[in-house]
């Protein structure tokens, strides 16, 4: 709606605009924009950008966007929308190489899957073409409200699988009595929709206390049916 130009032609400043990459693949609708030529930096703030062959849309309060290494960063109310991946991520800073097609965040980050499974992270890479989300000191509640604390998890963002390291699982009660706390611990996890495997596990139902639990099962591999509860 408005547009000033200083410094000689090299700053640009924009009002209640779009900004279009000369590929057409980046579409940037905010509230104001600064655009440094000499830079090629385009800095917007309280808008949202979509990048078209990656079916992304991310959400922002400031970006900045540096044509010249490629490189895009985010800050301050950040929503990441994979809209074919129905994915969505929530953080305050995501910084996206689009060179390697990776997003990633040093922030805790909130994700929501097309399951409704809800995951806390402390951090996050994204590789966008491989389809693999890292998440590190994690912790995540399944849509069966089974919570599941991982050190270290991939997940395959097409099928939904979570492989992961150092596991503690609070399990719903729904198959036992109001009194039990059914949980297992293990050295990794692969986790699917309707089920999830353990290794070098140990499970209980006995109620959290300060010492040992009065029973427990150790077993090689745990084998958790989501559906047979």
């Amino acid at each position: 709606t408005e547009i000033e130009v200083k410094d000689n032609g090299n700053s640009i400043y924009a009002q209640e605009g779009k900004a279009t990459s000369a590929n057409n693949d980046l579409e940037i609708i905010a509230k104001n924009f600064i655009y440094i030529k000499d830079i090629d930096l385009l800095k917007a703030f309280k808008g949202e950008a979509l990048i078209k062959s990656e079916n992304l849309k991310i959400k922002f309060n400031e970006m900045n966007l540096d044509q010249k290494n490629s490189f895009l960063t985010a800050k301050e109310n950040v929503e990441i929308y994979d809209l074919k991946k129905k994915l969505l991520i929530k953080t305050n800073l995501i910084n996206y190489n689009r060179t390697t097609n990776i997003i990633e965040s040093p922030l805790n980050a909130i994700i929501t899957d097309r399951f409704n499974n809800i995951l806390n992270t402390k951090t996050f890479e994204y590789e966008i073409e491989k389809n693999i989300l890292k998440i590190k000191n994690a912790n995540l509640k399944d849509f069966k409200n089974n919570f599941f604390e991982i050190e270290l998890a991939y997940i395959n963002t097409i099928s939904n699988q979570l492989i992961g390291k150092d596991v503690s699982v609070d399990l719903n009660n729904e198959s036992f009595n109001a009194k039990n706390e059914p949980r297992l611990k293990g050295k990794s996890i692969v986790l699917e929709k309707n089920s999830s495997e353990v290794t070098k596990g140990v499970f209980t139902t006995c109620q959290k206390r300060d010492d040992c639990p009065p029973w427990v099962i150790s077993a090689e591999k745990i084998q958790h049916d989501k559906k047979k509860q």
